[in-house]
């Protein structure tokens, strides 16, 4: 994801694997932060609920680095396949200047 001067999010999903997603394991899904204007403060990942799956999404503080590493975690409680969609805002409290950026990912577990 890429975070521009404005404080505009884009996401993307690269061809990174995910890896084995356990039913009943917590796992941690990490995000590269490109943060091309420098911002500072808090990164927020939100989404709906998804039957069967718990989100962990803790907020990242932005610390103005050019390269950070962010995550959350999910976990299944029984195999199944799930479309999760994940949004990002940055400096949700300056209001009109966060732009929202969404991914959806395909994810499966068991």
């Amino acid at each position: 994801m890429t975070v521009n001067p404005e404080a505009r999010v884009n996401v993307a999903r690269t061809t990174a694997p995910i890896g084995e997603l356990t039913p009943g394991t917590w796992h941690t899904l990490e995000v590269a932060v490109v943060n091309d204007g420098f911002v500072t403060g808090p990164l927020v990942v939100e989404a709906e609920p998804v039957r069967g799956v718990e989100l962990d999404l803790p907020a990242f503080e932005l610390t103005g680095e050019h390269r950070q590493t962010a995550g959350f975690r999910i976990r299944f409680g029984t195999a199944d396949v799930v479309d999760l969609t994940l949004t990002f805002r940055a400096l949700s409290a300056l209001g009109g200047l966060a732009m929202h950026s969404s991914v959806s990912l395909l994810l499966r577990a068991g």
